[in-house]
């Protein structure tokens, strides 16, 4: 972390009058960090559809169809299942650990989608309330946090590309199933 950043923090930590005060400068840099990390984040809900639909034979023109009904967790947990009948009854623990991280970025969509977000003097931020908790916890307050995320994100399609190209080497050319359909006589 740059000494600038972290004398920044250290000042806005020590200036609570600062985060009352709204700030009515330029706020592009809040914006981009938004619009980055949502880009990201939909960038790996394209990947891990895609390589539903690829693990489990729907062909390209009926995803839409077939995968609608999946919400992002939904998509993560139908993943370990797909990679648990590959593996014949376990799913592989370093997919389910990346779909684990899946999850992790699943919340900090909600918090950025749903939080409110100000913008003082102290500084940017969302201010979310965990429905499970009920308590208020304040996200993103840095300038930089977000982009931390989205880094995070790039890095963790990365991985997943990696673990399902290890998995589809290792276990060898998928068996082709055919599905056998009843003939209307």
């Amino acid at each position: 972390m740059a000494d600038s950043v972290k004398k920044r923090r250290a000042r806005m930590s020590a200036n609570s009058l600062a985060d009352i005060i709204a700030w009515p400068g330029d706020k592009s840099d809040l914006f981009r960090e938004i619009g980055r990390f949502v880009y990201e984040y939909s960038q790996l809900e394209f990947d891990l559809r895609n390589i539903f639909r690829k693990k489990v034979g729907i062909d390209f023109e009926h995803d839409d169809i077939m995968t609608a009904g999946f919400d992002f967790a939904k998509l993560c947990a139908a993943l370990v299942a797909v990679s648990a009948i590959e593996e014949d009854g376990d799913a592989d623990p370093v997919f389910k650990k990346l779909m684990g991280k899946c999850h992790d970025v699943n919340a900090v969509r909600i918090a950025v989608v749903h939080g409110r977000w100000s913008s003082t003097f102290g500084g940017d931020r969302a201010i979310h309330i965990a429905r499970g908790s009920m308590k208020q916890q304040r996200m993103f307050e840095y300038e930089g946090d977000l982009d931390e995320h989205s880094d995070g994100i790039v890095k963790l399609r990365a991985d997943i590309a990696g673990a399902v190209r290890a998995g589809d080497e290792r276990r060898g050319p998928p068996k082709k199933k055919r599905i056998l359909r009843k003939n209307k006589a």
